[in-house]
């Protein structure tokens, strides 16, 4: 089986804001009010028959009772027909001129004139047989009764013939009890009497349209039956009442039938009662549960209509449908009592009317629209005219469009609250529906946010607000305005300015103001509202702070000393007030730690002359200090202005040119005429080496300050003058050169001789004396020449000069020499250090002379 949960609640029209809506036909079920109830003389109920064609209604009260009970179709008491022991089941004949009645305590089906509403006709249907069902189909009466083994079967009467008697059928099976019958479209439906206690339904289903009965199907459906099965008018389907809904299957085999299952209500409704009108119209009866009442159903599994009862719920098998194909007869039961509800307009379905208010609300002076829709079960009534009232005032109508909507269009000048009433008269199918929406009309609240500021200067305060509504509702009056007070929170004083002109189309605004001063300033903004708009303040504070000008000054990079001097300055974010001034400091060579202080006056556009004569050479520097006032910050700038001094003459002398590795060199610095300044200051820059101070002091009276430094590499002296008030530096500059040391070491002798005072190294002829040359400083990669001399003829004479030998890791280097024909003659040798381009340190050098003979 296939279940779905179908919602049975009428629309409710949803009210947003300060709306309030009323619906006429709302909650999850109608009320039977309209229907008639009357309460019924039942001791208990069994079954109903509606018998339109005499305006009767029959009801049976089953086992233990004598009688059946008739009413007209309003439910007031006709008759009570007697000596109906028992009566349960009822079935109106084909032509509706006689009612048949089960006689469970009578063993009897008996025959009513439904005119004279007396018995004519008793059929004994057995000693103890107990029928409980009836129904009429194929021309015959079909009655269920306990036969003589104790089991339930199904029996016949054929009231056409000429001497009726009831007679079993063989082919129907037997029961457990007397089963209940239903028919139409010539099928006979047989079900076992309701069982709470089973976990299934068994039915059988026949065709006795030709009086005799033929079995379609015979078989048990899962799930105990709550209620009486009902055949549809035309025979094909079976309708099943189970735990929550009533299901539907075919007669032909019970398989599923669409469309399926009818709801009533959900889990636990227990559905007691089926009545099916001949258009096909389905009710259903709920008997427990939060959905108790009636369901109507069309074609579709959308119930059309559902109605719970003022009071007691749906009796089992309490429906019925008049033969006026629109009249629904419910019996209800309430703690033991019985009544009649008559829905005479059961098949109209509830009209969803409602409301919706302007969006998102009304506003006085301009035109809202109340919106809202009308539908019912699957109807849109378009083009349906709708009566509209306004506390009781006729408005034009309202018609409803192709979707089911409408609207209905206003003006109000005064704010309060409006009921608008909407009003559907109805149609053939679906009832009248009146419902009212109480529109509030207002006009748009307004703020004012801290707004935009532009400019925060003491003599330009600048800013950008906006007038916001709710909801961004507008537009302006044109002519509206804000209204602008300024107060100094720190004197208290308050002060209205021109109100600012409102943009009707953005609400936006523009204040600009002069508050003369820097401080913390309250801006009131407030808007006074219109027809359409509520009023709006909001206080700004906020704190206008002094300028901070720039301070330029225009000095002259020189000037000469002793002459007039005259530059300007300027102070932006004028204007200043008269009698400012600023302080201008000179700090010169003579003027360290004590300045020079004077004032000059700011002009009111902020320019200032600063006029000297400078009497210091050399650099003066210019300071002027603004102290600032109440709307201008403090500033500050300086200008160095370099004043002309004498030259005067400066050299410096060294008492050599060259000097050997080691020595120390005697440098003279003289300085010509000065003021008051007689210091010199001496440096010496050793080639590839830093610049040192090698002395500074007061010339002697001739002017001369000398001083000795030792040297070790190429050296450049440098005397300094820092000059004085009156006369400029000058420096002076001397370059000397540095030889290096080279150490020289003859080797391979046995021993010394002296010629003429002079000590020789004696070789024998044999060895190859070996000379090792040493450069300090370290002179690594460098070259060293040798030169080697004979002495004859009285006089030495060269006899070669070598190559390039390179100086070793150790900045030493070994040359042998080879002597010819050198047996008693006499030799000497020396080394020369050659500097290349790279070394710039040190000069080329010669070493000393290294003498040696040779002997056998």
């Amino acid at each position: 089986m296939r279940f779905q949960q179908v919602s049975l609640a009428a629309a409710i029209s949803v009210v947003a804001g300060l709306t309030t809506a009323t619906v006429g036909l709302t909650g999850p079920a109608a009320r039977a009010d309209g229907a008639d109830t009357a309460a019924l003389p039942l001791s208990h109920y069994a079954h109903m028959v509606v018998d339109g064609a005499h305006q009767h209604l029959f009801f049976s009260q089953g086992a233990g009772t004598t009688g059946i009970v008739v009413t007209d179709l309003s439910g007031t008491p006709v008759t009570t027909i007697d000596g109906e022991q028992g009566a349960d089941g009822l079935a109106l004949s084909a032509d509706g001129r006689t009612l048949y009645a089960a006689l469970t305590d009578g063993d009897a089906i008996a025959a009513v004139d439904t005119a004279t509403l007396t018995e004519t006709g008793r059929f004994g249907t057995g000693a103890a047989s107990a029928p409980v069902s009836v129904a009429q189909a194929g021309g015959k009466v079909w009655y269920s009764y306990t036969a003589d083994d104790g089991k339930g079967t199904v029996g016949s009467l054929d009231p056409s013939a000429a001497d009726p008697a009831p007679a079993p059928q063989p082919v129907m099976p037997h029961w457990p009890g007397a089963p209940l019958l239903s028919t139409g479209g010539g099928v006979l439906a047989v079900s076992a009497a309701q069982d709470a206690h089973s976990s299934m339904t068994h039915i059988a289903t026949y065709d006795v349209s030709s009086g005799t009965p033929s079995l379609k199907v015979d078989m048990g459906l899962g799930g105990a039956a709550t209620g009486p099965v009902q055949v549809t008018p035309d025979g094909t389907k079976l309708l099943v009442p189970q735990s929550a809904a009533v299901y539907v299957y075919s007669t032909a085999d019970l398989g599923t039938a669409k469309p399926y299952v009818y709801f009533t209500g959900g889990i636990g409704s227990s559905p007691g009662s089926v009545a099916v009108d001949s258009d096909g119209t389905i009710a259903l009866g709920a008997t427990a549960g939060p959905g108790a009442g009636a369901y109507l159903y069309a074609a579709d599994q959308i119930a059309e209509n559902h109605f719970a009862f003022p009071a007691g719920t749906v009796a089992p098998d309490g429906l019925a449908w008049g033969t006026d194909g629109r009249t629904l007869y419910a019996v209800t039961r309430d703690n033991g009592s019985y009544a009649l509800d008559v829905l005479g307009d059961a098949k109209l379905t509830d009209t969803a009317l409602t409301l919706n208010s302007p969006s998102p609300y009304a506003i006085p002076a301009q035109r809202f629209t109340v919106t809202g829709t009308v539908a019912g079960h699957g109807f849109v009534p378009a083009g349906a005219t709708l009566k509209v009232t306004r506390d009781g005032t006729a408005l034009p109508d309202a018609t409803v469009g192709a979707d089911g909507s409408f609207a209905l269009t206003d003006t109000r000048q005064d704010e309060g609250g409006y009921t608008y009433e909407v009003s559907y008269a109805g149609d053939a199918t679906h009832r009248p529906a009146t419902t009212s929406l109480k529109v509030w009309v207002s006009r748009v609240g307004t703020s004012i946010p801290y707004p935009e500021f532009s400019s925060l200067a003491p003599h330009q305060v600048a800013f950008t607000g906006t007038v916001m509504t709710d909801l961004s509702r507008g537009p302006f009056t044109q002519g509206d305005t804000v209204q602008v007070t300024r107060t100094n929170e720190d004197t208290h004083e308050s002060t209205p300015l021109p109100a600012a002109p409102l943009d009707p189309a953005t609400g936006r605004f523009t204040v600009t103001d002069d508050p003369g001063t820097a401080g913390w300033f309250t801006y009131r903004l407030s808007f006074e509202g219109d027809i359409t708009h509520q009023p709006g303040a909001n206080d700004v504070s906020t704190t206008v702070s002094p300028y901070a000008p720039a301070l330029t000054m225009k000095a002259p990079g020189t000037a000469t000393r002793g002459a007039a001097l005259s530059f300007g300055a300027v102070l932006g974010d004028g204007p200043y007030a008269g009698g400012e001034t600023v302080t201008v400091t000179r700090t010169d060579a003579a003027h360290t730690t004590t300045p020079v202080t004077w004032t000059a006056p700011v002009a009111a556009d902020g320019t200032i002359t600063v006029k000297d004569t400078p009497s210091t050479g050399g650099a003066n520097t210019y300071t002027v200090d603004y102290a600032g006032d109440a709307g201008h910050r403090a500033a500050t700038a300086s200008a160095t202005v370099q004043v002309s001094r004498t030259t005067t003459s400066l050299s410096v002398a060294a008492d050599a040119s060259t000097y050997a590795y080691g020595a120390t060199a005697t440098v003279t610095a003289h300085l010509g005429t000065t003021y008051n300044g007689r210091t010199v200051s001496l440096w010496a820059t050793p080639a590839g080496g830093s610049k040192t101070l090698v002395k500074t002091g007061t010339v002697d009276s001739r002017g001369n300050l000398a001083a000795t430094y030792k040297l070790a590499h190429n050296t450049t002296f440098t005397a300094s003058y820092t000059g004085d008030y009156r006369y400029a530096p000058a420096t002076a500059t001397r370059a000397v050169s540095d030889q290096v040391k080279v150490a020289q070491a003859l080797s391979g002798s046995y021993t010394t001789t002296t010629y003429s005072g002079t000590t020789y190294r004696v070789y024998h002829h044999t060895v190859r004396p070996t000379v090792t040359t040493t450069v300090s400083p370290d002179k690594s990669g460098q070259c060293v020449h040798f030169q080697v001399q004979q002495y004859y003829s009285g006089a030495w004479h060269t006899l070669s000069t070598s190559g390039c030998f390179t100086l070793g890791s150790k900045s030493t280097v070994t040359a042998r020499l080879s002597l010819s024909q050198a047996v008693g003659q006499k030799f000497r040798v020396r080394s020369e250090y050659v500097h290349s381009s790279k070394d710039t340190t040190n000069v080329s050098t010669w070493g000393g002379w290294q003498y040696l003979t040779v002997r056998t």
